[in-house]
């Protein structure tokens, strides 16, 4: 199963900021753990209350997480699981509000898909490489909740199938503490 971290504990309020901006916004965002008031939803507490392994991503946000969903026979965690760094378009050459840029960014990022490029090569080996230590571990402890991020979490899912993981319906969509189950 893998899970979006809960909501970021740091604070939006970054201004009209340029690219080395959203670069200092990102860092600080990192750095985050999670709002006290961030909860999972009951449904995705009783998945973690019966899986084998949880495993986190080692952000902040992620180990956070993880801690909320309670305790487990083991828990691992890996850098493999980080966010990936979405590209800052060049075409955005201005000071905006971060409201702005996300949508700039992901606009951009949408983009690129359009045209197949989903992310950039390294970004694919390491979706790969998390995919395969991922099954490694399943082979060990066959039920296990995966904390990791909001883009990255569409490139393990889509390497998931792409080895031969079945995936079912998502719970949650995109948002926070949002889960997607795969079964091998």
């Amino acid at each position: 199963m893998l899970v979006r971290h809960g909501h970021s504990a740091h604070v939006v309020n970054a201004g009209w900021i340029d690219v080395a901006g959203v670069r200092r916004w990102r860092e600080a965002y990192d750095a985050a753990g999670i709002l006290e008031s961030s909860v999972p939803p009951p449904a995705l507490l009783a998945q973690a209350a019966i899986a084998d392994c949880l495993i986190s991503s080692d952000l902040s946000r992620a180990l956070a997480s993880v801690e909320r969903l309670g305790p487990a026979a083991a828990k691992r965690v890996s850098p493999l699981l980080r966010e990936m760094a979405l590209e800052l378009p060049r075409w955005v050459r201005a000071r905006w509000p971060l409201a702005v840029w996300e949508v700039c960014i992901h606009a951009h990022w949408l983009g690129q898909q359009l045209r197949g490029a989903i992310a950039p090569p390294e970004e694919l080996r390491r979706a790969s490489d998390a995919v395969e230590w991922l099954d490694e571990v399943s082979r060990e402890s066959p039920n296990i909740v995966v904390v990791t991020h909001g883009a990255f979490r569409r490139l393990l899912g889509r390497r998931l199938v792409e080895t031969g993981w079945t995936a079912h319906p998502r719970v949650g969509g995109y948002r926070n503490w949002s889960w997607w189950p795969f079964e091998r």
